[in-house]
């Protein structure tokens, strides 16, 4: 079922929102979109919703003639949905925006008239965490940097996006892509995927050539599912956690023979693949440490000698976390996340 308002226009840019039980946070994220500062069309694919998630959209879709809402008759999760959208899109660009996340003011214009100057593909930018329940930014997932952006491979996208280990995970960002690569190359993400599809989306990106623009600048709300001043979960994801999957992905690219005849890339998505191992591990463990529960954490830890440097990096996490909160009480702190959600 699709309910549409014909524009006449094409737009410069499709956003796609896959959209599963979003009835709390499906008007923010839209609302975001339409106030930007170009052209846009909305495409919401509803992933076969239980709560109020079509009627929101559908109310949406009557109140501003750039919605359209595609309704899935069974769950395909967010792959599914999102190849859906891209389907349907007529823009310049696709942008893909989660249902619990928001674009700040002028992100599409920004991106892309960086990505029309550099001829890129892909073009990304820094991201806003944002504490659900505080309703506030709390800090930026890449440290501030004095170069405005540049440019991404594959090398240097996978060894950022080491599970657990890599400051930021890359695999996190949320490009704009270029619709004409996407239909040339025939780019898609792939459908078996629940979790780190948006790594192995862009990671395919990257290897069919894909020329990719990392902005410094932060305008992405990215909502945190454990919020860092609340301490809450937001409620609001719906990722189902498979680090199986992820890990059995990453396994498999190593038999692609462009990866085979690049020694480095190879190395660095075993890494990863191991990593990935090292965090399912640990998520059985870090429970204990948040119920304080010593004897309990102690026999877990034994389990697997890489527990052990994982606790060591969640403590050093631990730490910069909380200086960071310190910084977040200063005034201008404030006033930042005033104006990106404005």
């Amino acid at each position: 079922m699709q309910y549409s308002a014909t524009a006449s226009d094409q737009p410069l840019v499709s956003v796609v929102i896959a959209a599963f039980n979003a009835e709390e946070s499906l008007d923010r994220a839209v609302q975001s979109a339409l106030a930007q500062t170009i052209s846009v069309e909305v495409i919401i694919v509803d992933d076969a919703s239980s709560d109020r998630t079509v009627a929101i959209a559908e109310r949406l879709a009557v109140q501003d003639s750039r919605v359209r809402l595609l309704v899935s008759t069974a769950n395909g999760g967010p792959s599914v949905a999102r190849n859906r959208g891209i389907g349907a899109a007529r823009g310049e660009w696709i942008a893909i925006l989660d249902a619990d996340d928001a674009f700040a003011a002028g992100r599409l214009a920004y991106l892309t008239a960086l990505g029309g100057r550099h001829d890129a593909d892909l073009v990304a930018d820094n991201l806003l965490f944002y504490d659900w329940h505080a309703g506030q930014v709390v800090g930026t997932a890449l440290p501030k940097s004095k170069q405005p952006f540049r440019h991404i491979r594959a090398v240097e996208f996978v060894r950022n996006a080491i599970t657990g280990r890599s400051p930021f995970d890359f695999g996190q960002l949320k490009p704009i892509f270029r619709r004409r690569f996407l239909m040339t190359r025939c780019l898609r993400y792939p459908p078996q995927l629940r979790h780190g599809e948006d790594f192995a989306f862009i990671i395919d990106c990257l290897l069919a050539d894909g020329r990719f623009i990392l902005s410094a600048e932060p305008l992405y709300l990215f909502t945190q599912r454990q919020g860092s001043v609340s301490d809450q979960g937001s409620g609001q994801s719906r990722t189902l956690l498979n680090l199986d999957a992820m890990r059995a992905h990453s396994l498999a690219m190593l038999d692609l023979p462009r990866v085979r005849d690049d020694r480095v890339l190879s190395r660095l998505l075993t890494r990863r693949a191991s990593a990935i191992r090292q965090q399912h591990n640990w998520n059985r463990v870090y429970p204990h440490l948040r119920a304080r529960k010593p004897m309990a954490l102690l026999e877990a830890m034994m389990t697997d000698w890489s527990n052990w440097p994982m606790l060591g990096r969640h403590l050093i996490r631990r730490w910069h976390h909380r200086a960071q909160m310190a910084r977040i009480a200063q005034p201008d702190r404030t006033s930042l996340s005033n104006s990106t959600l404005s």
